[in-house]
């Protein structure tokens, strides 16, 4: 495995992310520090298999780097890093190519997520049944549902129409999921008396503007580069009691419950959606270092 350091021009940025794209780079970090070798440069860093480091460098040479003037690349054992954000040398503001790669994780649906979902939603449940407010908050910490709705926004943002309908699909897929884990206790253990209480002390108003308020701020800690896991509890708040309660309407049969618990659940996933796209717009818009993806 080899470790990437390549100083370019700025005007090359676009055939330079298209060369690692093509040669299988990844964990790839744009900045533009404060100062570099060349006039204008930009610092790129990624790690490769040797073989693809290899393709990478005869790749760039067609593009005239290693000339004076036109940059250079510093290749190196993966486990030697080195970031100039952490340093404190350049915009603290992911890169859209950045952001791209961080989304392409975020819309992954694994084993894991799928489990951390499951558990999350039997916690969830049993917090609803028992008005355990504790057991909800944990239900909320465990959730991974922060990911399915930034994955889409970042997609929304990049102008990246598949990134954006995988993001919506693993949102979809993880709302079901909650459902059907609230369903099945929900047959047994919830009345309907219990599902109209929690509805009637939910405002849709006031649960939309929750939603827009936590897709906000989760598009502007993702987009700084940030730890967004405490944020994210609101995005899951957003998420997973909606569709919890919808997964206890469905178990009670009525129609005016499932309706209702179906359109706080749509309207939370639309609203969360455009407040991480205004999020991640805001934060992209006001870097200095911004690069149209």
């Amino acid at each position: 495995m080899r470790y990437m350091k390549i100083i370019i021009p700025k005007k090359f940025l676009k055939e330079v992310e298209e060369i690692l794209k093509c040669n299988n780079a990844y964990s790839i970090s744009i900045i533009q520090p404060l100062k570099t070798s060349i006039d204008d440069g930009i610092i790129i860093t990624c790690n490769a298999e040797a073989k693809d480091a290899e393709s990478i460098v005869l790749e760039l040479k067609k593009l005239g780097l290693g000339e004076k003037g036109y940059g250079s690349v510093t290749i190196m054992p993966a486990n030697i890093t080195f970031s100039c954000r952490d340093e404190g040398m350049a915009s603290t503001t992911l890169s859209p190519l950045e952001l791209y790669y961080k989304a392409k994780t975020m819309v992954k649906i694994t084993k894991n997520v799928i489990i951390k979902v499951i558990l999350a939603s039997i916690m969830g449940v049993i917090g609803l049944i028992e008005h355990n407010i504790p057991t909800l908050i944990g239900a909320m910490i465990i959730a991974p549902l922060v990911d399915t709705v930034m994955g889409s926004a970042i997609g929304t943002v990049l102008g990246d129409k598949k990134l954006f309908i995988e993001g919506m699909k693993k949102e979809l897929i993880c709302s079901g999921v909650v459902i059907i884990c609230a369903l099945i206790p929900s047959l047994f253990f919830v009345s309907k008396g219990l599902v109209m209480q929690y509805l009637s002390e939910t405002s849709i108003l006031l649960s939309a503007i929750v939603a827009i308020i936590a897709g906000i701020s989760g598009g502007m800690s993702i987009a700084s580069g940030k730890d967004y896991e405490i944020i994210g509890v609101t995005i899951d708040v957003s998420i997973l009691i909606p569709a919890l309660l919808m997964g206890m309407a469905l178990a009670t049969g009525d129609l005016y419950l499932i309706y209702i618990t179906f359109i706080l659940l749509a309207l939370n996933i639309i609203l969360l959606d455009i407040g991480g796209y205004i999020g991640l717009r805001y934060k992209l818009g006001k870097s200095k270092s911004l690069i149209k993806y």
